[in-house]
């Protein structure tokens, strides 16, 4: 049997997220093995109903693994930033992020995601909304 199969078959029916299905992905790309998607997969931070605050600053940010954010608000009074280096990120389904002077709200059924190095910075300094694609 494929080894991405195996996988598959391993984790049942929860592998149906975009997260995940990436994840697979990536590995399958690389010919990777059953225990590589396995890190992979456990490399996986899932947040749902928090709310988050902060004095100054939240860095929500997947160096390598996978971050999703479900019904979920973060907010920092200074600056925030959200995304992925080289793994991916996705919040959504009634969530937010606010800053003193900016916010991304999320409603129901929506997502915003990020895949490879791309971020979204909240409230720069002139309050705006920035969405950083492919540097650092």
């Amino acid at each position: 049997m494929d080894p991405i199969l195996t996988v598959l078959s391993q984790l049942g029916l929860g592998v149906a997220t975009n997260a995940v299905y990436d994840v697979l992905k990536s590995v399958a790309a690389k010919q990777g093995t059953v225990e590589q998607a396995v890190v992979e997969i456990q490399n996986t931070m899932n947040l749902y109903g928090v709310n988050v605050r902060a004095e100054t600053v939240i860095n929500a940010i997947a160096d390598n693994g996978l971050l999703i954010i479900r019904r979920s608000d973060l907010y920092a009074n200074n600056l925030i930033t959200f995304g992925s280096v080289r793994g991916s990120a996705s919040i959504g389904d009634v969530s937010s992020l606010r800053t003193g002077g900016s916010s991304i709200e999320i409603g129901r059924g929506a997502s915003m995601e990020t895949h490879g190095n791309a971020q979204v910075v909240l409230n720069n300094p002139d309050g705006s909304v920035s969405f950083n694609v492919g540097k650092k």
